[in-house]
């Protein structure tokens, strides 16, 4: 299945897929979610957290708006408005250093791994309720979960600081990196995201007489996606500060939530911003004698 594909044929739910799922052990989970729970030094706010992403899910009724709008006028941001909830949850993650801790315990992204994580996930009864209120139908529901197995090759390439080549020299950041200056990899996963998703408005809007429907259909999927990841990273915290969410599911959200957003961020790469000659509109169908950058 194609990563950026929202529909397939026949495509079953989430509760067809959780009736044959094999049964794993949750131990590791588990043991990775505790850990995260006992390495909190700084409480985090419920209340504050609960505020956000009531904020968060209304931001999920603009989708179908942005898909007739199609592209943003000079000036409007209807892209960046939908991330100013999402922005409030990261700054508490950030300060609070949630962020830290969580990569702290998590292992490194492998195709193994991911595939059990995503069995795992798939024993969480409130993932399509939560999804559901997201605005998400069934079929896009199975996408996301279907997306993060077909693209766990890419998801390999995400890794923390200490697992990338490291540099010694100011010189040798080009293909090296000072880990000092790299966020915890769940930071890079939700601000990354919110970035692309600021950045959009901008973009489209410059490109819009080489966008085809396709090309701007993908985007509000990528985005759609990407902040369904911020979500469900920011409930699953908030469930945390209240207590409420199991060690096993606490470690499966956040990984989860994580690829969400990184194959998000990879996409909306390869679909909006480094568009090629075989997706754009072709030059015969650019009304050049229309064209306005005002």
């Amino acid at each position: 299945m194609d990563a950026s594909t929202t529909t397939a044929p026949d495509q079953p739910s989430l509760s067809d897929l959780r009736t044959v799922v094999e049964s794993m052990p949750s131990e590791e989970f588990a043991e990775i979610g505790q850990a995260i729970r006992e390495d909190m030094d700084e409480p985090l706010d419920e209340e504050l957290l609960s505020s956000a992403l009531d904020e968060l899910a209304g931001a999920f009724d603009d989708f179908e708006d942005l898909r007739e709008m199609g592209v943003p006028r000079k000036g409007e941001t209807p892209y960046a408005d939908l991330t100013d909830a999402a922005w409030i949850i990261d700054e508490h993650l950030t300060e609070t250093g949630f962020y830290e801790s969580a990569e702290a315990h998590m292992p490194r992204f492998s195709p193994e791994h991911i595939a059990d994580t995503t069995r795992q996930l798939l024993t969480i009864d409130e993932l399509g309720d939560t999804l559901g209120d997201l605005g998400f139908p069934e079929d896009e529901q199975v996408s996301l979960l279907t997306n993060i197995v077909s693209s766990s090759n890419r998801l390999s390439w995400w890794g923390k600081a200490e697992e990338y080549p490291q540099a010694e020299e100011p010189s040798e950041t080009e293909e090296k990196v000072v880990a000092s200056y790299v966020s915890p990899l769940p930071k890079r996963a939700v601000a990354g995201s919110l970035l692309w998703i600021d950045g959009l408005d901008w973009r489209l809007w410059q490109y819009e007489y080489i966008l085809t429907e396709d090309i701007i259909e993908k985007g509000v999927w990528d985005t759609k996606s990407m902040l369904a990841g911020v979500y469900l990273l920011g409930d699953a915290a908030r469930d945390l500060a209240g207590g409420s969410i199991s060690d096993e599911d606490l470690a499966t959200l956040l990984i989860a939530s994580q690829a969400i957003m990184f194959i998000g961020q990879e996409l909306v790469a390869d679909d909006v911003a480094r568009i090629n000659d075989e997706d754009r509109k072709p030059l015969n169908e650019v009304d050049f004698d229309n064209m306005s950058f005002e």
